[in-house]
């Protein structure tokens, strides 16, 4: 080979290992900034988790007296006392 043919061939091969190299640069900033996007997503809904699980804490945390008992059994349970008068009003 000549000189110049190999330095032809030098050329272009840098050429694209640049070309290759800007490609895959790029490729992996894409990926990073999807990946930034959905770990900036989990954090909001770890937030989220948390507050339940701090409501849930202080449910747990309640007395189980008198109204947290009636307070339970007309909101999860549907129930009421014997006395009492439910009305439905179906109208909106």
């Amino acid at each position: 080979m000549s000189a110049g043919r190999t330095n032809l061939f030098v050329k272009i091969a840098v050429s694209v290992m640049v070309v290759v190299c800007v490609v895959t640069i790029m490729r992996l900033q894409m990926q990073f900034n999807d990946l930034n996007e959905e770990r900036k997503e989990l954090i909001k809904q770890v937030e989220v988790v948390r507050e339940q699980n701090e409501e849930l804490e202080a449910e747990i945390e309640r007395p189980f007296d008198e109204e947290y008992i009636t307070r339970v059994a007309r909101e999860k349970l549907g129930l009421h006392k014997p006395e009492e008068i439910i009305y439905y009003n179906d109208l909106n």
